[in-house]
């Protein structure tokens, strides 16, 4: 039943009784990855901090002045330092599970794999709503009323604002993220001829997907809220936010005699911030 084989001497816990990491952390590390939706799509500070330091500090480098060449006279030299974002390493998220019989889930890979899913969803939908309450906090943007949608004079507002800010969502690096009730909304029939891109004007009617906004790139997620307050859509730059991962996904187990069974836990160590303020455009629900 999962006990721990108890012989004489030094026997203690039977070997099949003992958390094997390697068996599990492959598959929770993998399942993660594939999970995170924002971290792929904001930049990455990992590097700067593997194993050492919790606080990176990111410049924020500013539009550089062109001034006109006199004859004989020196050329004058921008001195501006310019400002700078920290992004510190201050999360530390875990979930766990305690398994009476250890052994006989490790026996089975098929059980191992779906008990490491479960540990790397949990740890993913905890990144992606901690980036995501970042990405909401640009400075642009507009309400929309109470009704979860987004309508077209919404987005051509949101698009003017960006170009005058300097921000091409024409050249691929800018992305839109809404609540499921908004990407259910952009799928009406009266509104896929006017969003879809690929020229079939039944397309994302068929297929249940609306692609691009506009040329952005539309992607769902529950990290942002479908109530009638808050932001429910926001388009951003892939350098909006800045996310660093100390430690990825690592796997601990300790065996509990008080409960007879195997305490394992998943954890991981990060941080994001908000790095360019003015490189996005919310849509709130007032």
């Amino acid at each position: 039943m999962g006990y721990a084989a108890i012989g004489s001497g030094n026997t203690g816990i039977d070997e099949v009784d003992v958390f094997i990491p390697e068996l599990w952390s492959e598959y929770v590390y993998d399942y993660l990855q594939r999970k995170l939706v924002f971290r792929p799509l904001v930049d990455d500070y990992s590097d700067m901090v593997q194993g050492k330091g919790d606080l990176i500090h990111v410049p924020l480098i500013s539009e550089l002045g062109v001034g006109t060449k006199g004859q004989n006279t020196a050329i004058s030299y921008d001195t501006d330092a310019g400002a700078v974002a920290d992004i510190t390493i201050n999360q530390h998220k875990y979930a766990s599970k305690l398994f009476e019989d250890i052994a006989v889930i490790q026996a089975n890979p098929g059980m191992v794999e779906k008990y490491s899913q479960a540990f790397g969803y949990s740890l993913a939908k905890e990144i992606d709503s901690h980036i995501a309450s970042k990405l909401i906090t640009v400075t642009s943007g507009a309400n929309t009323g109470t009704d979860n949608e987004i309508t077209q004079s919404d987005m051509q507002t949101a698009l003017a604002t960006l170009g005058e800010a300097d921000l091409d969502y024409r050249d691929g690096e800018m992305m839109m993220a809404v609540n499921p009730t908004v990407y259910a909304d952009l799928l009406q029939e009266d509104r896929i001829a006017r969003y879809d891109v690929t020229g079939q004007a039944n397309g994302a009617f068929s297929t249940g997907m609306v692609d691009k906004m506009y040329g952005i790139p539309v992607m769902m997620t529950n990290a942002l809220t479908s109530d009638t307050t808050g932001v429910v859509g926001v388009i951003f730059h892939k350098s909006t936010v800045g996310f660093a991962m100390q430690q990825d996904v690592r796997m601990q187990s300790d065996y509990s005699i008080d409960h007879l069974g195997t305490k394992v836990v998943a954890d991981a160590l990060y941080g994001c911030a908000l790095i360019h303020a003015t490189r996005g455009y919310k849509f709130t629900n007032d």
